[in-house]
């Protein structure tokens, strides 16, 4: 790959990884099955396209599994839908 193409598949990455947060923030509040699932998914993908965003893709999958389980919970405890 040329070096243009290494720098817009980062910019990408790193677009995925402040998205997959953008919904683990969400996750805690509505449906956290469904919203903290597509996170972990979407920085699964960032975490595999880039190379210098690694540490930020990395922070974006525990986060989306942290809003998983805290979600959960939340929703749980509240009898909020989990789907």
């Amino acid at each position: 790959m040329s070096s243009v193409a290494h720098r817009q598949a980062d910019r990408v990455a790193g677009y995925l990884c402040a998205f997959s947060l953008v919904l683990s923030g969400l996750a805690l509040a509505r449906h956290p099955g469904l919203l903290a699932t597509t996170a972990i998914v979407v920085a699964l993908v960032a975490s595999r396209m880039t190379h210098s965003h690694r540490t930020l893709a990395a922070a974006a999958v525990f986060v989306g599994a942290l809003a998983f389980v805290l979600g959960m919970t939340i929703a749980i405890a509240t009898d909020a839908p989990l789907y």
